[in-house]
């Protein structure tokens, strides 16, 4: 749960947010470019990439050799690692003056391979090669004597991008660029304490003793004596697309496909078909599952699980539903609404109101406080599925959770956000993250199915109070997270259609333009472009390309409902989603992912944990943008 704040606290977090990473890292940036940066790689062709790959493959299957007549000079090393149903079985490095040359002396290694000599014949031909080719090198330290103590660490490498080695008894040894993503030692520092999320930097002790393991060293590395590289990256095509060339890779990604409507409702689909999966017989999500090491919470016993991000999954399943009408997901949208119904019949959360109005709220096994945005995104996922099936077998449902929804709201339109069931009474202090937004969306969508003026006068108030919480001077610099704020206010549309809420919508995507970059704008940085972020310095993460993607889906609407539609706000949508379908993982990329991970959504780009509502963000914003986004 996010920790509570009032209304202080939150425009002094918001402008903590917005302002510190830029007054820390953005005068940085040009410098460390300039001075540190090592040169793009001159990249082998789709022929070239063939012949290395057919090198390793003959040693692979251990037939006839067949030697690499690629000749273009390399700094010495070529590393190719084997993955076996997601899992890295082994990794050679070969060593040369040029491609060829590396590749033979890796092939001749691969060939006597202790892991892949035991490896079945069957388990050889699924199995995908990775090649890393060395191409450029650069010291690793030298930042911290122009910077403050501690930034070398900080900004030490292009996470993704650059691996880290050492020359070891003449050798080179190399830690490459996916396995320090898979080793989670980036990200590894929190420069602020007021920002616990913000991560960035490289753990560099634990970088020195995984080099010493490598190498055979009881002792760890030091870090004056390591140095950067980069790498010409690429992987074989999966076993039912070869003989298609190896694919190149850029930060352990391949180029995404085109955006079009096709391409984002089969995407849409694909992360319907992996939540599906990761939801469990009695109605919970695998929470979170980590596809370096295929690691899941569990759905019977694990604690660590949010009930808002429960709701609004399945909010997502039956919008797909609703858009799509694949029969598939109608079961398992089922079996998450009765895992609700479960919950609701503990009684922990019922009770009258004085008036003899009986309301419910959403209560996880072991919460005893009742948080809003529960109950709210539940309302709104069960509005939904009524919306796609017209049937109204859980409307007694939502509506005693909607009449909680109207308890909890204040006569100024503003939500209390928590509630103690044993004592029946609200929290009127606490201000959370979203759940006002969730509140609203949730009436606007219970009017949608019922037509109760009750819901849309609620909706309408709490969107007055949203938008005009930033009326003071400093309101049009700053915004939080007011994704759901912009998705209620469209949803409301026309039975609240205040033009204020189009302006706000508007201003706010203005706003969230300003981090999101665009091709060229930062150096070796364009597979970033369409995301946002708040440096140049750090990953972004892929949650926000979703969830402010969906704001500004309905910013779009709200300008097209209103005869004014921004194209910036259109182009915004696009690049997003371009740069999302780049990250979800596909048959492509799936070369390095332990368990059925087709579909999911990682963290950022070094982040390899994929969570439910990852996939629920961005999924949402490209199923809602393909039923528009080929229109002129």
């Amino acid at each position: 749960m996010i920790a509570p704040m009032t209304g202080r606290r939150r425009l002094v977090a918001l402008v903590l947010v917005w302002t510190l990473p830029s007054l820390l890292f953005l005068t940085t940036a040009a410098f460390v470019y300039t001075k540190f940066r090592i040169p793009q790689p001159v990249r082998l062709d789709a022929a070239d990439r063939t012949a290395v790959t057919t090198s390793l493959r003959a040693a692979l299957l251990d037939t006839t050799a067949v030697p690499c007549g690629v000749d273009r000079p390399i700094a010495e090393t070529l590393s190719v690692t084997v993955w076996s149903k997601g899992r890295a079985l082994t990794r050679v490095d070969g060593h040369g003056a040029t491609v060829g040359a590396a590749t033979d002396d890796a092939a001749q290694k691969l060939r006597t391979a202790g892991p892949v000599r035991a490896m079945p014949l069957a388990d050889r031909e699924e199995a995908r090669l990775q090649v890393d080719v060395v191409t450029g090198a650069a010291p690793l330290g030298g930042i911290e004597r122009y910077a403050v103590p501690g930034i070398a660490e900080m900004l030490a490498i292009n996470p993704g991008i650059e691996g880290i080695g050492a020359e070891i008894n003449g050798t080179e040894v190399v830690l490459l660029p996916n396995e320090l993503v898979a080793a989670k030692v980036l990200a590894a520092k929190r420069p602020s304490n007021a920002l616990p999320d913000f991560a960035m930097g490289i753990d560099l002790a634990r970088i020195g003793a995984l080099l010493s393991a490598r190498a055979g060293l009881t002792t760890a590395i030091a870090p004056e004596e390591l140095f950067r590289f980069r790498t010409d990256t690429f992987v074989e095509a999966p076993q039912s697309m070869r003989p298609a060339a190896p694919i190149q890779l850029y930060r352990g990604n391949p180029a995404p496909p085109p955006l079009s409507a096709k391409t984002l409702r089969a995407a849409a689909l694909a992360g319907g078909k992996f939540l599906v999966g990761h939801l469990a017989a009695n109605g919970r999500y695998v929470y979170e599952h980590d596809l370096s090491t295929g690691q899941q919470t569990d759905p019977i016993r694990s604690g660590n699980y949010s009930m808002p991000r429960h709701a609004g999954t399945t909010y997502f399943l039956a919008e797909l539903y609703r858009i799509t009408k694949e029969e598939w997901l109608r079961e398992p949208i089922e079996r998450a609404f009765r895992h609700l119904a479960e919950l609701l019949a503990t009684g922990k959360c019922g009770s009258k109101l004085p008036d003899g109005t009986e309301i419910d709220c959403v209560l996880d096994r072991n919460e005893q406080i009742a948080q809003l945005g529960s109950t709210a995104l539940a309302v709104v996922a069960l509005a939904e599925y009524q919306r796609a099936t017209g049937d109204a077998t859980y409307l007694p449902l939502a509506t005693k959770f909607t009449a909680f929804l109207l308890f909890m709201q204040r006569e100024d339109g503003s939500f209390r956000h928590l509630y103690d069931p044993k004592t029946q009474q609200p929290d009127d202090k606490a201000e959370l993250l979203y759940y006002s937004g969730e509140a609203s969306l949730a009436l606007a969508r219970m009017y949608v199915v019922t037509k109760d003026e009750r819901y849309v006068k609620a909706a309408n108030k709490g969107l007055a109070w949203l938008v005009h919480w930033y009326d003071f001077f400093m309101g049009g610099f700053f915004y939080g997270e007011e994704h759901w704020t912009c998705i209620a206010a469209e949803a409301a549309w026309p039975s609240a259609n205040d033009p204020d809420y189009m302006d706000f919508c508007h201003g706010y995507g203005a706003f969230l333009r300003a981090q999101q970059p665009v091709p060229g704008e930062h150096p070796d940085q364009d597979d970033f472009a369409g995301a946002y972020n708040v440096t140049s310095f750090v990953p972004p993460y892929n949650t926000p390309a979703g969830s402010r993607t969906e704001a500004m889906i309905s910013s779009y609407l709200l300008g097209k409902h209103h005869g004014t539609p921004d194209p910036a706000v259109r182009a915004q949508i696009s690049a997003a989603l371009q740069y999302a379908l780049g990250q979800q993982i596909r048959p492509e990329s799936d070369f390095n992912v332990v368990g059925d991970g087709l579909g999911g959504m990682p963290g950022s780009p070094i982040d390899r944990n994929v969570r439910i509502d990852f996939v629920q963000h961005v999924c949402s914003a490209m199923i809602r943008a393909s039923e528009w986004i080929d229109e002129p």
